[in-house]
């Protein structure tokens, strides 16, 4: 392994550059200042565009280190700053590097993230000579993990309350990718995995058709379990592992694959209903007119008191006088 540091690379989408301070307001517009950005990340939201050009100016003097890995992701167009992508915790003795992103909330689930990843991971295996990538997110955030699994890393497990972020102590889910390893374990238990509605082929295939190309070539993407039906929302494992932790339900193997494709059908169909063009209908509380028949509340100065009292078994200082029911 041989460290190279924040090598400018390009993808069809990106470019993955180092940081500048001149970005600092770039970076606190698009993503440091926004708590949904930092809800599951370790450092914290950042108050001022001075918070920010304080963290640039601390990455850019690092840059003269050579095991300094820390992309700016910016859109090929402009060259505009829209998230951040480093790898860390260097392993020496395993020749393995952790792999973090963020990225503005206005980029989410356009599969940016995973392009930025696959372009990294791809450097880092290639010509930095890294055997293994790893990555961690909380399980509240599973689109995280969807970026992992996208770009070949495998599930290793969680590990509970073994983590922190800006959300608090929280579990840990695991993944990672071994050169030359992960792809051929993958497949060797695929066999003893699957129970029939599993085609880990047919994911792997649409993965990769669906993964943007890196110029520098991205690592092969790793099989992976996924239902048979044709769901365009795929559930992830973990997200049915922490869905029974929430609901405190035990499920069996094939409870956890219905519920997968009962979830990506209800998801699928509210895709469905947001292609629906509302454009001048006026939001509704029901489908049809509806009339409140109820009266409306009238307030009096009498509330017929004397009327009331005067069938009272007992009476005292204006009121009921109740039998004693305890002592």
């Amino acid at each position: 392994m041989k460290h190279l540091g924040t090598k400018r690379i390009e993808t069809e989408r990106l470019i993955l550059r180092r940081f500048t301070v001149e970005d600092a307001e770039s970076m606190y517009r698009n993503w440091a200042s926004d708590p949904e950005v930092t809800r599951f990340l370790m450092w914290p939201t950042h108050q001022s565009v001075e918070d920010s050009r304080k963290v640039l100016g601390e990455w850019v003097a690092s840059y003269e280190n050579e095991d300094k890995y820390e992309w700016c992701i910016a859109k090929k167009e402009n060259d505009e700053p829209i998230g951040s992508i480093g790898a860390f915790n260097y392993n020496e003795k395993v020749s393995s590097l952790e792999i973090g992103y963020c990225i503005s909330k206005a980029y989410w689930h356009q599969g940016i993230t995973s392009e930025a990843m696959a372009a990294v991971m791809a450097y880092l295996l290639e010509e930095v000579g890294v055997s293994r990538i790893e990555s961690r997110h909380d399980p509240r955030n599973p689109h995280s993990g969807d970026v992992m699994k996208k770009c070949g890393l495998k599930y290793e497990g969680t590990r509970i309350h073994a983590d922190w972020n800006n959300s608090g102590i929280c579990d840990c889910a695991l993944y990672g990718y071994v050169k030359g390893v992960t792809d051929a374990s993958a497949q060797q238990t695929t066999e003893q995995e699957t129970t029939g509605q599993i085609s880990n082929t047919a994911g792997a295939a649409e993965q990769e058709a669906a993964a943007p190309k890196s110029t520098v070539g991205a690592p092969a993407t790793g099989t992976q379990k996924t239902a048979t039906h044709t769901s365009k929302n795929v559930i992830s494992d973990e997200t049915i592992e922490y869905v029974g932790i929430l609901a405190k339900l035990e499920l069996s193997d094939e409870e956890k694959e219905q519920a997968k494709k009962d979830m990506g059908e209800m998801l699928d169909y509210i895709d469905k209903l947001n292609e629906l063009d509302t454009t001048g209908v006026e939001p509704m509380s029901h489908v049809f007119p509806v009339q409140n028949v109820f009266r409306e509340d009238v307030v009096t100065n009498g509330d017929g008191s004397k009327e009331t009292l005067s069938n009272a078994p007992e009476q005292k200082d204006g009121g009921f006088k109740v039998p004693k029911t305890i002592g």
